[in-house]
């Protein structure tokens, strides 16, 4: 039970990091210490060590040889880079669900449910059977996605998700066999990451 509940609290702290570093509260180059962060959350070092694992597989730390830690430095155009990549991760769970019945219960799941408060991605990686792209969709969805649509208004992701479901929905409907269905909805996650990289930059904008 110690294991369980110090588990959760890490992910909880990897995640308040998380967004710390992305919008930019903790400045790049700022070196994050253990004993500080144990006493800002009130814990142990554990959950501490643990959290830190997280935010380094997720890129947004880097430790020394020396042992010290430090958050990384992101600039606008690194960012735009990062959600670049992310769409790039997703367009490739969408052609790997091509050849794949899991192709057919993406259209299913959301063009039968308008109202879902599910996103594109967290569909997705529902989905996804392979493993290594599940991990790395994880992370994309539970950090770096979810962080831009923490910030961001709810009229602009309504938007970008009605969006991606009219595709969906439109006339003749999309086949993830076809390279034209594909297509449709790559060009759609193009311009989705575009906004929440705006949105991103904008945030840490307000934090310079």
């Amino acid at each position: 039970m110690r294991a369980l509940s110090e588990k959760r609290l890490s992910d909880y702290m990897a995640q308040q990091i998380a967004d710390e570093i992305l919008s930019g509260r903790i400045v790049g180059g700022t070196q994050l210490k253990q004993e500080e962060l144990a006493e800002v959350f009130g814990a142990s070092r554990i959950p501490i060590r643990e959290a830190f694992q997280v935010l380094e597989g997720q890129g947004l730390i880097v430790r020394l040889a020396t042992r010290r830690i430090y958050a990384v430095e992101l600039s606008e155009e690194q960012i735009q880079i990062i959600y670049e990549m992310i769409g790039d991760i997703l367009k490739k769970a969408v052609e790997n669900l091509k050849n794949e019945d899991k192709g057919k219960e993406v259209i299913t799941i959301l063009s039968s449910d308008l109202s879902t408060s599910k996103r594109f991605d967290e569909i997705l990686l529902d989905c996804t059977d392979n493993a290594y792209l599940s991990k790395l969709l994880y992370t994309a969805s539970d950090c770096y996605i979810r962080f831009a649509v923490s910030c961001g208004s709810n009229e602009q992701e309504n938007k970008c998700r009605e969006e991606m479901k009219q595709i969906i929905l439109e006339e003749n409907g999309v086949n993830l066999d076809s390279i034209s269905g594909r297509k449709k909805i790559f060009k759609k996650i193009d311009v989705w990451m575009k906004v929440l990289s705006d949105i991103v930059n904008i945030e840490r904008g307000k934090n310079k």
